[in-house]
């Protein structure tokens, strides 16, 4: 039951990372570099809760990719 339960955690790991990655890439990629030369910037601002969240989602992947470790390998 613990190996499987490490395993639910560990793709809740993957989806969280891919989840963050997806969402600091679309404020580096699209909003910083891709309104580099336009005169409205203002998703620059409005942006940011979303790089936020990004950021969060990246952290909580790794604690949870730590969590499943703990729970799939076990210690006699």
């Amino acid at each position: 039951m613990r190996k499987i339960l490490g395993v639910v955690v560990g793709v809740g790991a993957i989806v969280t990372l891919v989840a963050g990655a997806a969402s600091l890439k679309w404020y580096v990629w699209d909003v910083v570099v891709g309104q580099s030369g336009q005169a409205d910037r203002s998703m620059l601002f409005w942006g940011l809760p979303i790089a936020f969240l990004g950021g969060v989602l990246l952290v909580a992947s790794f604690g949870l990719a730590l969590v499943a470790k703990r729970l799939i390998v076990t210690h006699p």
